[in-house]
Formats: structure tokens, sequence, C-alpha cells
């Protein structure tokens, strides 16, 4: 495969599948051709297969199939990722999953095993791992810029639904995402925005917390939560926090990390400051949010090609989905403490 890009099948064409992975990304990779995709909707695998230069399948279950695909690219609502992904496993490719990797820890255990029984890589597009204030503050921390760690919190606000995609760019449609609104579908806000937060959270604190507690508020006319508020606690009073809004008009600090001896914060996506007593604080700007990944795919080809990891281990991101799964267990019994 050295001497080749690699093919690449899209299933699912809406925000993520159109403009994070295939516009925002793999078109624009040497690494890369994108030989197949599939929509939902028929007009929209035409559409894509016509934009991409590639075959249209009608059905997601021919995309797995097509000798030309070596990766799949699983870029669907949170409910149809384990079947999906098995299926492509099952069928000898690669797969590239969203985030969150499934909807239930024990779907993530299959995957993991089909994964290993196929021998083929299974990675999860946790692409804010390259997010730069995250970037930024792993390098602090490893650097001991702040001490000891013992509390970080993190937030993320929408202003309104999750729409549909636009005719030239992603949440820019006027209709609301149905599946995203739905129980049924995987929705929820602490589905859609929190995975991306419990994955920092865990690779800032090394792993699993001994226990998750939660608390989510719906309004009565609604399927799905549109906020909530996760807490991790890693024990000897160390914790994370972790609070999406799906509709929220106060712009709260993105990020709070409390240390021993200084603190970080970002108020937005555009600047960082780390704070120490008796020192001038040093600013980090020109900082932006992330939303296609080149470097998580730069990663991926060279997994592909047996020439490093994936860029992903699958296995965090099942611990992700663990966390999630705890807190709205938490939720449900009234904010108890659960173990993930």
């Amino acid at each position: 495969m050295t001497g080749r890009p690699i093919g690449v099948g899209v299933i699912g064409l809406g925000n993520s599948g159109w403009y994070y992975h295939a516009e925002g990304t793999l078109e624009r990779s040497s690494d890369y051709d994108i030989v197949a995709v599939s929509a939902r909707r028929r007009e929209r695998t035409a559409a894509g297969a016509q934009r991409f230069a590639a075959r249209g399948h009608d059905d997601w279950r021919d995309l797995v199939k097509d000798e030309s695909v070596d990766v799949v690219v699983v870029a669907t609502p949170h409910d149809q990722h384990a079947p999906m992904t098995l299926a492509a496993l099952a069928a000898g490719k690669h797969v590239v999953v969203e985030k969150p990797m499934a909807s239930t820890p024990a779907e993530t255990e299959a995957m993991l095993a089909a994964a290993d029984e196929h021998q083929r890589i299974l990675t999860v597009f946790q692409n804010r791992r390259w997010e730069p204030s995250f970037q930024i503050i792993r390098t602090l921390l490893a650097d001991g810029a702040i001490g000891d760690v013992w509390r970080s919190e993190e937030r993320r606000m929408h202003r309104g639904k999750y729409t549909v995609a636009g005719v030239d760019r992603a949440h820019a449609g006027t209709e609301p995402a149905a599946w995203a609104h739905s129980m049924e579908g995987g929705g929820g806000v602490v589905n859609l925005i929190a995975p991306h937060l419990v994955d920092h959270q865990l690779l800032l604190h090394g792993g699993l917390p001994r226990a998750v507690t939660a608390t989510m508020h719906r309004y009565p006319q609604d399927d799905v939560e549109h906020h909530g508020d996760l807490r991790l606690d890693y024990g000897d009073g160390v914790a994370a926090r972790i609070e999406v809004f799906r509709e929220c008009d106060v712009n709260l600090p993105k990020w709070s990390v409390f240390g021993s001896s200084g603190t970080i914060v970002a108020d937005d996506f555009d600047e960082l400051r780390l704070i120490r007593p008796g020192r001038d604080d040093e600013v980090f700007g020109g900082l932006a949010p992330l939303q296609a990944c080149g470097e998580f795919y730069e990663q991926l080809a060279r997994a592909v090609r047996d020439e490093g990891p994936v860029p992903v281990d699958p296995r965090q991101a099942a611990d992700v989905v663990r966390v999630l799964d705890a807190a709205h267990r938490s939720a449900a019994s009234g904010g108890a403490l659960v173990a993930p």
C-alpha cells in the first residue's frame, strides 16, 4: 500500500462526514483517495459522489464490501456506530469511527474484540486532542508549570440546537438534526459535546476516575437533555468537572486548571493564560477551535502502512463511553456516585 493513496469510503455525509472528514481533511491529503461515499438519502449520496469524484453507494453495506476501500469512515448518528463498524471490520476494512465510539460500553467491547479478531485498525475521531489550547495545556502540565494538578474544569456552550449541514459549511442548515435531539438516535448534549471533554480529562489525569457523578437538565417538551454537569473523582481531592450546554448566552470560561503552584485559564478559544504567583502572566494567543484534523489522518496513514501507532487508541475511546454511561446512570439516580 506504500506506493498508492489509501482508498477511503465515507459513510455519512452530514456535518462531520462531508465537512470535517472528506472536504476538511481527506481530499487535501496526498495519502488518501476518497473512492466511495454513502449517505442516508440517495440525493446526498449522488451529490457526494459528484463532489468527491467517488463511487456512490445507496446502501452502506455495499460500501464496506467495495474492494477499492481500505479505510471506512463511520460518520453517522451515534446509534449506528457499532453495527457499521462491526460490518466494516468483518469485511476486512480499517475503521475510523466518529465520537463517541458507541452508545454503550458493551458495544465498545464488541468493537474492540472484532478489531482484534480481524486484525484491522480501529480508531476513533477524537480530533480535539489536537486543539491548540489542549495541546498547550498538556505541554505545560508535562513541564510542571503549575505543579501538581488538583482540579480541572472544562466547558462548552452552544447557541442553539444542533442543525443539519448547510450548502457550503457544517451546522449551517436551518433544520435541527432530528437524531441529535432524540434518545433513540443517541442524541443529547452530553453525547454530542462531552466526548471531547471527557477524552481531554482522561488524558490529563491518566485514565478513568474512581467515580462519576452527574446532573442533567431536560425541558419537559424535549426527549434529551440540554445541559450536563459531570464530576470525575480521582481520589485524594483530585477532581475534574465537565459542563456542556446546548443553549447558553453567557461565555463561561472554557478551561480552568488548578495546580499547587499556578493556574491555567482560557476564557475563550482565542487565548490561554498561565498565572503563577510573583510572576507576570504568560499569554498564549492566536488560538482557534479545531474541526478538521490533518494530524489525525497523517498519523493514521502511518499506522495503515505499519509505520506507527494509531492516532487514538480505541481502548481510550472506550473509556470515554464508560464515563458517559456512568454519567447517564448517575443523573438518572439523582446524582449518585457511579463507578465507570
